[in-house]
């Protein structure tokens, strides 16, 4: 690790994450306030799906819902939340799992990272464009999957081995399959250390709640996200123009090659595990041509690579001075801020619509993730 000039136990730093931590939820809050009762898509579909289970169709009715994508697991609880607290309820709880996030994002870096690395990440990590339309309209099925994608990682820098953290991992991908992604991450990074064993181990802890997942359902659940309808509609299906557009206004072409440039020059454990797991998101988006969701995903990516670029940005003197240094990261935070809340705003604006749990636009399916085809939903056995 390159040396610093501050030390990794100095209460400033844990000072300074605070007042970040306070500043970003204010942050929130006016987000949320600004956006009102309005949501992504996502979390009607989510709503929709919570309210068909509290409704028990009668035997055979179709249930509209995204294949492959997720369990009910998630819409269930969601609906919940939302029939007692309403969608303040749901936003609530998106700015709780944000706040939960960033103490989970300050252990790692007080884990590997001196204060002013951490607080630089944090800072990014919060402000972030995309963090800030996850908590105030975004589904809460994405917040829970980093959630546990994160608590598990944390698991595993402090030594608790490949298995419980994979295991904490992979309960992330009952609320979104695309967990499972970032999970590809952490074998190739365990793969990189030569160490088969926690290879392995982590495959296990991986793979067992899904597989009993499908134990419980008939496989039900491998089936729909296998199948040809489903990864028709996950790979492969955005234009190329749209990609593009996705890889600037989602900050890709910026994070990529920040950490790449972080890691080549200094080629530890540690910075090498953040590339793996902030990486292979952005390679997925590449090979799969798959963009139109990738906002919500790059939130994860972005807490994991922010540590990357504040190294880029802080591990070697400044030329110019005190004030010189000072000046540029005054006009830097406030240059950032800037352009990331006016990114907000504007998805807020164009890309979200009223809650409504009864807004069901997909046409209608025989199957889900979480039946097999002509399966009576009442009869389902739910976990």
């Amino acid at each position: 690790m390159k040396k610093f000039d501050d030390s990794p136990s100095s209460p400033g730093g844990r000072r300074l994450a605070v007042y970040i931590l306070l500043f970003a939820v204010v942050f929130k809050l006016a987000f949320i306030l600004y956006s009102g009762d309005l949501v992504y898509y996502d979390v009607n579909i989510a709503l929709s799906h919570g309210r068909t289970y509290f409704e028990k169709p009668e035997p055979g009715t179709p249930l509209a819902i995204l294949p492959g994508v997720k369990t009910y697991i998630g819409p269930i609880a969601w609906y919940h939340v939302y029939s007692h607290l309403g969608v303040y309820g749901l936003k609530a709880f998106n700015l709780a799992a944000f706040v939960l996030l960033f103490a989970l994002q300050y252990a790692i870096g007080r884990k590997y990272f001196p204060p002013r690395v951490t607080a630089a990440a944090l800072f990014i990590f919060a402000f972030y464009s995309w963090t800030n339309l996850n908590v105030a309209a975004g589904e809460q099925d994405d917040m829970m999957s980093a959630l546990f994608f994160t608590l598990g990682i944390v698991f595993y820098v402090y030594g608790y081995g490949a298995f419980l953290a994979a295991l904490v991992m992979s309960a992330g991908v009952l609320f979104k399959y695309t967990a499972g992604i970032y999970a590809i991450g952490f074998i190739i990074y365990l793969i990189y250390t030569r160490d088969m064993r926690q290879v392995l181990m982590a495959l296990a802890g991986l793979i067992l709640p899904f597989l009993c997942l499908n134990v419980l359902t008939g496989f039900s659940s491998l089936e729909a996200l296998l199948s040809s309808s489903n990864l028709k509609r996950q790979l492969f299906n955005t234009p190329v123009k749209r990609v593009i557009f996705k890889f600037f206004s989602t900050g890709m072409f910026l994070f990529l090659p920040l950490a790449a440039w972080a890691v080549w020059r200094n080629r530890s454990r540690p910075n090498f595990l953040l590339f793996s797991l902030s990486s292979v998101y952005i390679v997925f988006v590449v090979l799969t041509r798959n963009a139109y969701s990738s906002g919500f995903h790059m939130m994860q990516s972005v807490l994991f690579s922010s540590f990357l670029i504040a190294q880029v940005f802080l591990t070697d003197p400044f030329p110019g001075g005190v004030k010189a240094r000072r000046l540029f990261g005054a006009s830097a935070v406030a240059l950032y801020i800037l352009i990331t809340t006016a990114v907000t705003l504007k998805n807020l604006e164009s890309d979200t619509r009223p809650v409504d749990p009864h807004q069901v636009l997909y046409k209608k399916l025989q199957y889900n993730p979480f039946l097999s085809p002509g399966k009576s939903f009442r009869h389902h056995p739910m976990p």
